[in-house]
């Protein structure tokens, strides 16, 4: 009976070992009422990267003394009930806490992409509980798979991701001058025929919330692959946010969105046995869906690795799926190459409505989707020629290119991350 078995949980945790303290957090889908939402399910966690479920969430001091490691088994108890999950080592995590985020473990009716997804945090929680509990926590054998976007968060000494504090700064405000490539344009900044288009991604600002990258999904009719074949990497977003973790800077995080980079000497293009792949006058980066004969040399040619190949055909053509489709987006097929285009559909469109009025573009007249879902500006886009925050961001001395020592010279650029720590009394 329930009643019998939260007294003999109960009276466990009163003689064993201390308690952990478990921290319930709200997740992607929330307490669970969006687990049927293939889109928050395959969106990877801001800080550990994990997709479709939960884990628990630790410290390595803690994960040590309970003699677990990644993907590790841990039974954790209280006196409402008890769970499995597996470990999940999160640096800057608190000490003796455990993370479980609500929402997984649930039977959506009608929705069965939820079904069996990770383990249910409301099991450890009474009717009456706060989202704090005490809990015996344990080793319970055996591992299971965590599905994650990325398996480390180091750098590894390479400074993909570059971040400096705020007094580094004032000492010296052009350090960022080590990551540009010193090579002037391909192209000029203003050109007196047509625009030139260019993103700036501000670092600083940028919290990881993936908004972004749920934005870009929805305009470009991207599809969902489900867990197991992100398990293997085929995730088809054209957008992600790679997450770092600075050593030197007490645990700091850095994210780091990465769309299509639009280089101006594309390493894609010069491989592409049929020329599906080329650039555009305005200096985009195009991939020309019904040339494409899935070579994916383009992809093994990319630095980047922000190109994604449609290796099964994941989107079936229902009718509920077909109204939920952007209509300006063309629907790709098995055996292409896809990624991000700066949402040209919107640029076309901006050239359309101006030519029929007999004027040129405005200045902030395209929004790509991604920079209209950004809740903090982190995303700017825009035209090189014209005034506005792109403008100010391409002189910012903050400005860096990513992998800039391979010549790529991309047109979507940095700004890298600055970090005000307190000083050691």
């Amino acid at each position: 009976p329930p009643a019998a078995l939260h007294a003999a949980l109960a009276a466990a945790l009163a003689t064993d070992a201390p308690a952990y303290e478990v921290a319930l957090a709200p997740s992607p889908v929330h307490d669970g009422r969006y687990a049927g939402n293939g889109w928050l399910q395959e969106l990877p966690h801001p800080i550990t990267t994990q997709m479709w479920g939960n884990a628990a969430l630790l410290d390595a001091e803690t994960a040590s003394a309970l003699g677990v490691g990644d993907g590790d088994r841990v039974e954790i108890a209280t006196a409402a009930g008890a769970l499995v999950l597996p470990a999940l080592v999160v640096v800057g995590h608190a000490s003796r806490t455990i993370t479980v985020e609500l929402g997984y473990g649930r039977a959506v009716p009608g929705l069965p992409i939820a079904d069996g997804l990770g383990g249910d945090g409301f099991a450890l929680r009474a009717p009456g509980d706060g989202l704090l509990l005490s809990a015996r926590v344990r080793a319970a054998g055996g591992s299971a798979p965590v599905i994650r976007s990325q398996l480390t968060l180091a750098q590894h000494d390479r400074a993909v991701a570059p971040v400096a504090t705020l007094a580094a700064l004032r000492r010296d405000p052009d350090l960022a001058r080590a990551f540009r490539g010193a090579s002037p344009s391909l192209l000029a900044d203003k050109t007196p025929d047509g625009l030139q288009w260019a993103m700036s991604i501000d670092t600083s600002l940028c919290t990881g919330c993936n908004a972004c990258v749920v934005a870009c999904q929805a305009e470009n009719n991207t599809p969902t692959v489900g867990p197991e074949h992100a398990a293997r990497g085929r995730r088809m977003h054209w957008l992600r946010i790679d997450t770092y973790v600075d050593p030197d800077l007490a645990g700091t995080y850095v994210h780091q969105p990465v769309p299509c980079m639009h280089c101006e000497h594309a390493p894609c293009e010069y491989v592409c046995p049929v020329g599906a792949t080329l650039h555009s006058p305005d200096g985009l980066n195009e991939q020309v869906y019904n040339r494409c004969v899935g070579t994916r040399f383009c992809s093994n040619n990319c630095p980047y690795k922000v190109r994604r190949f449609n290796w099964f055909s994941f989107e079936r053509p229902t009718t509920t799926r077909a109204l939920q489709h952007n209509p300006d987006v063309t629907v790709r097929s098995r055996g292409v190459m896809e990624k991000c285009t700066y949402c040209v559909q919107r640029i076309r469109g901006a050239e359309h409505v101006a030519l029929v009025e007999h004027r040129a573009i405005r200045p902030g007249e395209v929004v790509t989707a991604c920079q209209a879902a950004c809740p903090t500006t982190a995303i700017a886009f825009g035209a090189l020629a014209h005034d506005g925050p792109l403008a100010v961001r391409r002189v910012d001395p903050r400005r860096y290119e990513l992998l800039h020592h391979l010549g790529t010279r991309p047109r979507t650029q940095h700004l890298l991350r600055v970090t005000n720590p307190a000083e050691d009394a």
